[in-house]
Parts: structure tokens; C-alpha cells; sequence
């Protein structure tokens, strides 16, 4: 059940888009623990293709662990 009191325009989301202070990059970053901050090449990306990339580089991270 969902408290009644809490509300969304609150809580701080997870990931986001930011652009440098030029305007130039771009970046993918996740603000909650473990934080990262990724450059994207280029900011017209299709993101059903990002996402399947990110998909693939998670699973290579997590083979590399050990």
C-alpha cells in the first residue's frame, strides 16, 4: 500500500540527462549510489538502441567481476 502523505514531486529521480555548461556534451548519469556520470557522442542517439548497448556493457561489467 502507498503512503497517501508522500508525493513525486518530491522524490529525487534516478537517472537524468545533463548538458555541460557550454551545451556541447551530453551526459547519462545515475544520481543514487553507486553514482556515475556518462558522456554520450551523440545527443540524437536512438535510446532503444542506447539502452540495448547499456544492456550489453552491464553484462560484459558483470563477467569481468570475477
Amino acid at each position: 500500500m502507498t503512503n497517501p502523505n508522500s508525493t513525486r514531486i518530491l522524490k529525487t529521480s534516478t537517472y537524468g540527462l545533463e548538458t555541460s555548461p557550454d551545451g556541447q556534451e551530453l551526459f547519462l548519469c545515475r544520481y543514487k549510489k553507486p553514482g556515475w556520470r556518462l558522456r554520450l557522442d551523440d545527443a540524437a542517439t536512438d535510446k532503444t538502441k542506447l539502452a540495448a548497448t547499456l544492456r550489453k556493457a552491464a553484462e560484459w561489467l558483470t563477467k569481468r567481476q570475477g
